[in-house]
């Protein structure tokens, strides 16, 4: 038997950002290569246009936690020790 999730909550994708400016964070981006939902091409350009920054790359899928685990504790472990 199949069991489907519960409906979630579409409302916050409706309601503005209560954020007048990003907040002053180091902030990355991890791009999957191989992602189908979000692709490269559009991640890069997003990253560049509203966060000005170039995205770290791995191979991958949409879910590294389940596809990458390793690369992905060690990208995070060098987030982490550089205090980005």
């Amino acid at each position: 038997m199949v069991r489907r999730a519960p409906r979630q909550s579409e409302a916050r994708m409706s309601e503005p950002s209560p954020l007048r400016a990003w907040p002053d964070v180091p902030t990355r981006v991890l791009l999957c290569r191989d992602d189908r939902l979000f692709p490269p091409a559009y991640l890069r350009r997003v990253c560049a246009e509203r966060l000005g920054i170039t995205p770290d790359e791995i191979d991958g899928g949409h879910t590294p936690a389940l596809s990458r685990p390793a690369r992905l504790a060690e990208f995070l472990d060098a987030c982490a020790a550089s205090g980005r």
